[in-house]
This record gives C-alpha cells, structure tokens and sequence, in this order.
C-alpha cells in the first residue's frame, strides 16, 4: 500500500482535474474547476498550463477554457491496439452488427464502471452511437448488469451498499434475473428511446466483459430483442472458448 511518502500531491490534483474535464460536459474556465475541486485558480492554472504543453488538455485560444486533450486519443489507440482480446472480439461484434442491423459493442469493468472498449456502429442512417472510451456506471444498463451479475459477490455488494435501499433492491432482483438467463435487457434506462441486450463474456470462469446490442426503441423493439437473444449468447460463448 502507498504511504502518504510515496504519493505526490501535485500528481493528484492534476489527475483530479484531468478527471473533473472527463465527467463534465463542455469545456471549462479556470475559476469553475477552481470551485469545483476547491483549489486556489493559481495552483488550477498552473497545472493546466503544464498538462497543456504535453497535449493532455486543450485551451480554445477565444474562449480560454479548457477540455481534455488529443493526448487521450493516442493512449486510447494504443490500448485498443494492444487489448490481448481485441482480434477474438472484433470479428463477432461485426457478425453480430451483420446479423441484427444495430450496434454492437464490447465493454470492460472500470472500478465502479463500465468502459466501452470496441464499436461497431449499425449502418442505418438512425443508429445509437456509445463511442469507444464512454463510461456507465457498472450497475446502470443492460451491459453494466451482465458484467456485475457474474463479478465476485464483494464487488456487487460494494456497488449495491453505495445505493439507495429502493434502488438495492431492485438491482438485487435484475442481477439475479440476469445470472438465471445468462444475458440483460434493457429499454429506456439510461437514455431515452434505446434498447439493449447484452451477454458477459468469461475467461476461466472470470467475468472480462460483455458483450452489447444496442439500437433505438421504434426499430430494436421487444420483439426483435427477443429475437436476437440466440445470436448474441453464440457469439459471447463462442469468445469465451476462445480465450480458453
């Protein structure tokens, strides 16, 4: 474990704003992400000034607020590139694209969240569109409950102690419902007029992801959903062999 020796404070307080961009929409002025994270606009200033020079944040030459870097897109291209699953996953999330019309995703836990890691979005002109890098809460969506209903029961209890009781219990009943079936469904849970269905994929009996088919609601409707479920339980079965 890190001593209080062996952490820098500077590195923190650049991490937090680097962290405070990537949650808040739009970019930012100095005097807003010195409120937020109470630290003096001096100390702000000066840490943003450094993480602009190495690309991490942006600072739009009119406006003078900041955003996240191009930085990030190269460390996120270099992940996907790397990812050791990458070359199984991506020919069935085309497959299953081919097959249902719609989106279709591959996510990984994040601590408390999801992350969207690979993408392959339907061709329909009408399409729903996550973008690889975007973050859920783990237990939000269809795709964070095929992920937490199989993660060890320390890991769901944690997520679920952090919940209003009303929204415990109700998770409690749709992550048994989703071990029981082995997929989740949802309709309209995070955004609007979005349906998903999503599988967890396993490496020995370890939960590393899942699997998503998403699409808007009038086209990917509880029929169709229904009607995919096969499709989408092969090919998470199919990955999960293969990382055997």
């Amino acid at each position: 474990m890190a001593t209080k020796a062996d952490v820098s404070a500077t590195v923190l307080r650049a991490i937090r704003i680097l962290h405070y961009l990537k949650e808040t929409p739009g970019p930012q002025s100095v005097s807003y992400i010195s409120k937020a994270l109470d630290l003096s606009p001096a100390i702000v200033h000066r840490l943003l000034a450094t993480l602009k020079t190495e690309g991490f944040v942006f600072q739009d030459l009119q406006s003078k607020q900041y955003s996240l870097g191009a930085a990030f897109l190269e460390y996120a291209n270099k992940l996907l590139t790397d990812l050791p699953f990458a070359p199984i996953v991506e020919p069935w999330l085309l497959h299953l694209r081919s097959m249902t019309e719609e989106t279709a995703g591959f996510y990984i836990p994040s601590g408390n969240a999801r992350l969207c890691v690979m993408e392959y979005e339907s061709n329909q002109e009408i399409r729903r569109s996550v973008g690889v890098g975007t973050q859920h809460p783990i237990h939000a969506g269809a795709t964070g409950r095929a992920i937490l209903a199989f993660q060890p029961e320390e890991i769901q209890e944690r997520i679920l102690q952090q919940l209003p009781l009303e929204e415990r219990d109700a998770l409690t009943q749709k992550l048994q419902t989703t071990r029981d079936y082995g997929y989740a469904i949802s309709f309209e849970e995070i955004n609007s007029n979005v349906a998903a269905l999503s599988a967890p994929v396993f490496e020995q009996q370890q939960v590393v992801g899942a699997v998503s088919i998403s699409g808007p609601t009038f086209r990917f409707n509880e029929e169709l959903v229904n009607k995919h479920i096969p499709t989408l339980t092969e090919a998470t079965a199919r990955i999960s062999n293969s990382f055997a």
